[in-house]
C-alpha cells in the first residue's frame, strides 16, 4: 500500500458517496445479512454492485463486513453472501467467525480477509496467528498501546486501526452483555448498549460504561511511525455530512504527514470535529496512553456539542444569549437547565459572534439566567459538508475525423484507455467541422465523472453530425469508466465448492474453572479442573500454583501484552510437568506454540461445526460452545466433537480495560502502578458491583496483569442449566466467589436455554 490509507465508514449510499467526495482511500460496508451493524442502512445486491463500481471508478477500494458470529444452520448462506461479495469485486471482507474463516480460505481463495476488531487480536502473537491463517490483514482491538501496535506491525501483516469515533468499553468481540441482558446480541450484530445506561457503583451514580469518543487526528505521525497502514473512522450508523467532515480532516492530516509538513489541528478544525459528533469532549485513546477517567465520561452519554453561549436574560418562554459563535437559522441547540436539559431549532436571523440572540422556547419550557447553551447540530456545517462532491477524473483525449473513414475518439485518464469509433464520416459540402465544433460536443462531461483536461482534433473537410459526436463521447464515457473500474478492481479466481462438515471426532470431559485452591473441596474425580488466577505477576503465579495439585490446567486471561503472554509462556514451560494443559482465553494466544496441551474457553467463541473444525486443526483438544447458543443449538454443536456446553458460572460479560474504581476517584494516570486492590484500600475494586436500574448487581472481578488490571464484568447470578444438558455432553462450569460448586437447580438462571439469542 503506497500511503496510509484512510477508512471510512458507509452505512448507505449516501454516507458512502461522503466519503468518497472527502478523499477517502477505502470504505467498509454492510451488506444486507451477517453484518456487525444490522441497525445500518447497509446494502443489497444491486445497491452493492453499484457502490462497488462507484468506488473502484474513483480508485477507492471497498471492505465488506462479515463480521459476525453465524450458526451452522446459517452457514450455506453466507457462502451465498461470501459469493456475491466476490462477484461484485470487493477488494476484502472483514470477519469475526472462525467458521466463515475456514469457508474463505477453502472455497473464495481469491478473495482478501482481514481479521475484524470483533476477533479480539491485541497483541504480536494473535497477529501472527492471522497470518498463518490467511488473514492478510488485523483490525487490532481498540485497547492496543502504540508500542504493541508497533510490534505488531513488525510481524509484516497489515495493521489497521481505529482513529476516530465511539469506542467499545469491552474489548471486542468478548462482549456479550447486551446478549445476556436483554437477548440483543453484539456478536450478531443487534446490540442493545447496555454500556451508555446508567449504573451505580460505591454509592454514585454514573454512565460508569461509556467511553468517550476519540479522537486521533494530532496523533497520525505516531500511529504512522509505529507501522500502521490503515486508519479506521467509526461510524456506520452516523448520517452522510459526519463521514464527510471527519474523512476530510483525515485525509488533509494524513497527506500532510506523509509530505513532512504535519501540523495538529487548529482551532476551527477541531471545534468542527467536535461539533459534528463527540459523547463527553474527545480523547487520544488508550493507544496513547489514555485510562480510567480519561477513558470514561459518567456525566453524559449523548452528543456533547459545543458551547454556544450563556443564558444572559430570561422572560418567560423567551431567553437572551450572548453567542460565543456565530448561530445560523436552523442550528440544534440544547439549554442545559436545573430541571432538565430543553433541546429546540432556532428559528431566527444570523446572529455574529459577540451579538445576543433571542431564543423561543416552547411552553412550558423555561431557561434561567446563567444556563449553558450548547450548539448540537450547525445547519452550516451540515451544509457544507452535504455540498461536498466527489471531484471530476481529469482525462485527455484525441478525435480524428476525416471523410471515408471511421469517426474516432481516443479518451484516456493516464492510466485507463479507450479507442471509440463511429459511422464513416462523409465530405462537408459546405461548413465542415472544427476543433472548436468537437470540443464543443465532446467537451460536455458535467454529468459524467470526468472532465476534459484537453483535446487534440485533427480533421480535414469533414462533415460529423452533432448527434455522431456526442454518441462517440457517450461510448468513450462509458468504456472509460468501467475500464477505469475493472482495472482498479481485485483479480479473483472462481469460488470453489462448499466443502462437508467437519467429521466427528469424540467428546472431552467436562471443565471446571476455579480461581482458589479451596473450591477443589467436592469435586468429582472425573473432571478436568483449571485454575483462572486473579493474579498474572510472576510470583503470584509460582505461590498459587504451588497449592494446586499436578494436571491442573491453566485458564489464560482473555487479554494481554505480548511480553505477559510471553512471561506466562515461559511459566508454563517451567511448569510444564505439573500442569495439564492451557485454555485460551482468546483466539490469538494461538500464536503462540504452548509445550502442553491446549483447550480453548468461552474467550474464542464457536457457534458452528467450521469453527470446531479449525480450531482442532489449531491444536485444541476442546472448545467451548458460545452461551449465546440455545440448548438445542448447543447440543447440535456437540453432538459427536469435544465441544464443552457452558452449564454454571456467572458469566463475562465485559472485558473492561478502565478500573471503574480508580474512574470515580478521578484518576488519569498511574494504572499500571496502582497498588489500591494490593492494600486493600476501602476505595478499591475489591468486593464492589456496578448495580443496575433494576437492583441487580454486577461483580466486578479484576485480573492483575503486570501492564495493569484489566476487569470482568460478571452476570448478576451464575447460568446454571446443568439440570438441562443430556447426560454424556461435556460441560463448562466456572466459580467464581463461590466457596463450592452448589447443587444443580440451587441459584442461577437458565438465561436464554429454551431460544436462541438475536
Amino acid at each position: 500500500m503506497s500511503r496510509l490509507e484512510i477508512l471510512a465508514p458507509a452505512g448507505n449510499m449516501d454516507a458512502l458517496r461522503a466519503a468518497v467526495a472527502a478523499g477517502a482511500d477505502a470504505v467498509y460496508l454492510g451488506y444486507a445479512a451477517f453484518s456487525a451493524r444490522a441497525g445500518a442502512g447497509n446494502f443489497d445486491e444491486a445497491a452493492l454492485r453499484e457502490a462497488v463500481r462507484l468506488c473502484h471508478l474513483h480508485h477507492v477500494r471497498v471492505h465488506a463486513a462479515v463480521n459476525i458470529l453465524v450458526k451452522d444452520a446459517e452457514l450455506e448462506a453466507v457462502c451465498a453472501v461470501l459469493r456475491v461479495l466476490q462477484d461484485a469485486g470487493v477488494d476484502a471482507v472483514i470477519v469475526q467467525d472462525l467458521g466463515v474463516v475456514s469457508l474463505l480460505r477453502a472455497c473464495f481463495p481469491g478473495l482478501a480477509a482481514h481479521a475484524s476488531t470483533q476477533m479480539a487480536i491485541h497483541n504480536a502473537a494473535g497477529v501472527r496467528w492471522c497470518g498463518r491463517l490467511g488473514l492478510s490483514r488485523a483490525v487490532l482491538a481498540r485497547e492496543c498501546p502504540i508500542g504493541e501496535i508497533r510490534r505488531c506491525a513488525e510481524t509484516g501483516v497489515e495493521i489497521e486501526a481505529f482513529c476516530h469515533g465511539a469506542q467499545c468499553v469491552s474489548v471486542s468481540g468478548e462482549c456479550l452483555f447486551s446478549a445476556m441482558q436483554g437477548e440483543r446480541s453484539g456478536n450478531r450484530g443487534r446490540c442493545a448498549q447496555p454500556c451508555r445506561l446508567d449504573y451505580s457503583f460505591d454509592g454514585k451514580r454514573g454512565a460508569w460504561l461509556s467511553p468517550r469518543d476519540v479522537c486521533a487526528r494530532d496523533d497520525l505521525p505516531a500511529y504512522l511511525d509505529a507501522g500502521v497502514c490503515s486508519l479506521k473512522i467509526e461510524g456506520r450508523l452516523k448520517r452522510p455530512e459526519y463521514v464527510a467532515v471527519v474523512t476530510e480532516a483525515y485525509r488533509r492530516a494524513a497527506d500532510a504527514a506523509e509530505a513532512g509538513c504535519f501540523a495538529p489541528a487548529d482551532a476551527d478544525e477541531r471545534t468542527g470535529l467536535l461539533q459534528i459528533f463527540q459523547r463527553g469532549g474527545f480523547m487520544r485513546g488508550w493507544a496513547m496512553g489514555c485510562e480510567d477517567a480519561a477513558v470514561i465520561c459518567p456525566e453524559r452519554v449523548n452528543h456533547g456539542g459545543v458551547p454556544l453561549g450563556v443564558v444572559t436574560e430570561s422572560r418567560g418562554n423567551l431567553a437572551r444569549c450572548r453567542c460565543m459563535t456565530a448561530l445560523h437559522d436552523g442550528d440544534q441547540l440544547r439549554i442545559e437547565a436545573p430541571s432538565g436539559d430543553v433541546e429546540m431549532i432556532y428559528a431566527g436571523p444570523e446572529t455574529a459572534a459577540g451579538q445576543t440572540a433571542v431564543l423561543r422556547l416552547r411552553e412550558p419550557n423555561r431557561a434561567l439566567q446563567g444556563c449553558a447553551v450548547i450548539r448540537l447540530v450547525d445547519s452550516e456545517q451540515l451544509r457544507r459538508a452535504a455540498a461536498v462532491s466527489i471531484p471530476a477524473i481529469p482525462v485527455t483525449g484525441e478525435c480524428a475525423a476525416f471523410p471515408g473513414e471511421p469517426l474516432r475518439l481516443r479518451l484516456t485518464d493516464g492510466e485507463s484507455e479507450v479507442t471509440v469509433t463511429g459511422e464513416v464520416v462523409q465530405a462537408a459540402k459546405s461548413r465542415a467541422l472544427t476543433a472548436e465544433d468537437a470540443l464543443r460536443s465532446l467537451g460536455r462531461l458535467n454529468d459524467t465523472p470526468f472532465t476534459l483536461a484537453g483535446l487534440a482534433v485533427r480533421t480535414e473537410n469533414a462533415f460529423v453530425p452533432v448527434s455522431a459526436l456526442n454518441q462517440l463521447r457517450r461510448d468513450a464515457v462509458e468504456q472509460l469508466a468501467a475500464q477505469r473500474a475493472t482495472a482498479f478492481g481485485p483479480k479473483r479466481e472462481a469460488p470453489l465448492p462448499l466443502p462437508p462438515a467437519a467429521p466427528r471426532t469424540g467428546r472431552a470431559p467436562s471443565l471446571v474453572i476455579v480461581r482458589r485452591a479451596e473450591q477443589l473441596r467436592g469435586l468429582p474425580g472425573d473432571l478436568r479442573i483449571a485454575w483462572r488466577p486473579e493474579d498474572w505477576r510472576d510470583e503470584a503465579l509460582e505461590a498459587g500454583l504451588a497449592e494446586l495439585p499436578e494436571g491442573i490446567w491453566l485458564h489464560l486471561p482473555t487479554v494481554c501484552e505480548e511480553a505477559t503472554l510471553e512471561v506466562i509462556h515461559g511459566f508454563v514451560a517451567r511448569r510444564r510437568e505439573r500442569l495439564g494443559g492451557v485454555v485460551l482465553g482468546s483466539v490469538g494466544q494461538l500464536g503462540l506454540d504452548w509445550p502442553v496441551p491446549v483447550g480453548a474457553g468461552m474467550g474464542v467463541p464457536v457457534m458452528n461445526r467450521r469453527a470446531v473444525a479449525l480450531l482442532q486443526a489449531q491444536g485444541c483438544a476442546f472448545v467451548t460452545a458460545s452461551p449465546e447458543l440455545s440448548g438445542r443449538e448447543a447440543e447440535r454443536l456437540a453432538e459427536g466433537l469435544p465441544v464443552l456446553i457452558p452449564a454454571y458460572g456467572r458469566v463475562q460479560l465485559m472485558v473492561l480495560h478502565h478500573c471503574p474504581a480508580r474512574t470515580a476517584l478521578g484518576l488519569k494516570k498511574g494504572h499500571a502502578a496502582c497498588r489500591l486492590c494490593d492494600r486493600r484500600d476501602p476505595r478499591s475494586l475489591q468486593g464492589k458491583a456496578l448495580t443496575d436500574r433494576r437492583g441487580a448487581a454486577l461483580p466486578l472481578l479484576r485480573e492483575r496483569l503486570p501492564e495493569g488490571c484489566v476487569v470482568r464484568l460478571m452476570s448478576a447470578r451464575p447460568l446454571d442449566v446443568r439440570k438441562y444438558v443430556p447426560e454424556g455432553y461435556a460441560r463448562s462450569m466456572e466459580l467464581t466467589d463461590e466457596p463450592l460448586l452448589p447443587a444443580a437447580g440451587e441459584a442461577g438462571w437458565t438465561g436464554h436455554w429454551q431460544r436462541p439469542v438475536e
